[in-house]
């Protein structure tokens, strides 16, 4: 379970979070909703220990997140001048090429894979991005954080994303920041994220 105890964190005199508290079940899927600004990228941030909580604490199952987790982010690192395969290549740590361009595959990007990163159209690189996260995931990561996933994506790319969630469910769990009420579909419950006063 993926807890978190009067979580708060302040960026110099401005506060983002304040005392935010929740839980979060193996096999779910738990919205992080808010108004832009409020806080729900932060929150996904703090779960994946980029940066620590000013008060308050977050666990899974007692442990500290950081080790757990897999973040498919507008700002996660997809390197432009590598190919889709390089890319899944340098996370992967040392997997065989047949699994990595099987994996490219179920992300429907088998057919780009000596494609550089960088010249990929927004909505494949979002793409490329989740199946690098997807990766984590499939290899032992139970926490799965998505910061608006579906951004840029075309239907197809939003079945992918609804795809890979109910893969995760059967893994451990998933965080979905979003004000798409498309996307809420794929989710059990919702964290509502205030903006600090």
């Amino acid at each position: 379970m993926l807890q978190a105890t009067r979580l708060s964190k302040r960026f110099g005199n401005r506060v983002v979070l304040r005392d935010l508290n929740f839980e979060v079940a193996r096999g779910s899927c738990a919205a992080v909703v808010g108004f832009n600004g409020a806080g729900k990228s932060t929150l996904l941030r703090l779960v994946a220990g980029l940066v620590s909580p000013s008060r308050g604490e977050i666990s899974w199952d007692g442990w500290r997140t950081r080790a757990f987790c897999a973040l498919a982010a507008p700002d996660a690192p997809v390197y432009r001048e590598l190919s889709c395969l390089e890319n899944l290549q340098f996370f992967s740590r040392g997997a065989s090429i047949s699994r990595l361009k099987t994996h490219l595959e179920t992300w429907q990007l088998g057919a780009r894979e000596r494609d550089l990163a960088g010249d990929l159209s927004s909505g494949l690189r979002v793409r490329l991005g989740l199946c690098v996260a997807d990766w984590f995931c499939e290899n032992g990561a139970p926490i799965l954080l998505l910061d608006e996933p579906s951004a840029n994506l075309d239907d197809a790319g939003r079945e992918l994303v609804g795809a890979m969630i109910a893969r995760q469910k059967s893994r451990g769990i998933v965080l979905l920041a979003t004000n798409d009420s498309r996307d809420f579909e794929w989710c059990q419950s919702r964290i509502v994220v205030h903006q600090a006063m």
